[in-house]
């Protein structure tokens, strides 16, 4: 069985269902996904992903999958008792994004996937399972910008192929949380991930694609990217983004996924449309 690993709050469930979809529709694998939730209301309100909607993801995706497993966690205490004083409370993104560095504390599997919300399944996630990292924390994919902004070997936590009993036996995810007690981050959770990892093999960049998608990508992920021409411009156009996908990013690719989605969820959680 593949074990996916996916966090958030409420504001990311579209991209999350949208996720999940992607996911049963291209691996043909049994798959355990991982819910991991917070609701905290610290400088931003952050509401959890509530359990009746946790239910809705199930039910649904069960329909289209049979050998499909759900869990779900709100580790909202968790959250409070360790980062309500920390420098990182209120990261660049949103304090969910720091929700992953617990999984250690729930999940009890052997190699976990962890997905960011803003992510698609391109091709199966059986890929995964041809990787070997016997002797590494993570599997890994270079950042697009961050291998030339802040270090050659510095990665995306976007994507994370975890050797769960090595990352426990290494405390890595322990002490990326002692990290963020102590010091300030730009990229909070990432920076942490990068700094308390210390055997990582770098994987090619279908396994996180971070720009167009090509016929080999695995997961592409709609994260932040850069327009040069005719102005320096940040762009962060996420998956659920419709119109723009289309117009600014030139990706059609996922146009059937979203009409399923469409007619899935489109009622209860729509996306935006053309």
């Amino acid at each position: 069985m593949i074990n996916v690993l996916l966090t958030g709050d409420n504001n990311v469930l579209k991209g999350m269902a949208l996720c999940i979809l992607s996911i049963v529709r291209k691996t043909k694998s049994p798959i355990h996904f991982h819910i991991m939730t917070i609701g905290i209301n610290w400088e931003k309100n952050i509401e959890k992903i509530t359990f009746d909607n946790f239910n809705i993801l199930y039910e649904e995706i069960s329909k289209i999958s049979k050998d499909v497993k759900f869990s779900y966690y709100d580790v909202t205490k968790d959250m409070e008792e360790v980062f309500k004083n920390s420098p990182n409370k209120n990261p660049q993104y949103s304090p969910a994004s720091l929700i992953r560095l617990f999984c250690y504390k729930y999940i009890d599997v052997d190699r976990l996937i962890y997905l960011d919300c803003d992510t698609l399944a391109y091709n199966s996630l059986e890929e995964f399972e041809k990787i070997n990292i016997d002797d590494y924390e993570f599997g890994v994919v270079l950042d697009h910008m961050g291998k030339f902004w802040i270090k050659k070997d510095y990665f995306n936590s976007g994507v994370l192929y975890i050797n769960m009993p090595l990352c426990k036996q290494n405390k890595v995810f322990e002490n990326s949380i002692n990290l963020l007690m102590k010091k300030k981050y730009y990229f909070a959770d990432q920076s942490a991930l990068y700094h308390s990892s210390t055997k990582r093999l770098y994987l090619d960049r279908k396994f996180n694609e971070q720009r167009h998608p090509k016929s080999d990508t695995v997961v592409k992920h709609f994260c932040k990217g850069i327009k040069y021409f005719p102005y320096f411009w940040v762009y962060n156009i996420k998956q659920w983004n419709v119109k723009k996908v289309h117009s600014f990013l030139k990706i059609h690719e996922f146009d059937d996924l979203y009409e399923e989605y469409d007619k899935i969820f489109g009622n209860i959680w729509p996306i935006e449309k053309e």
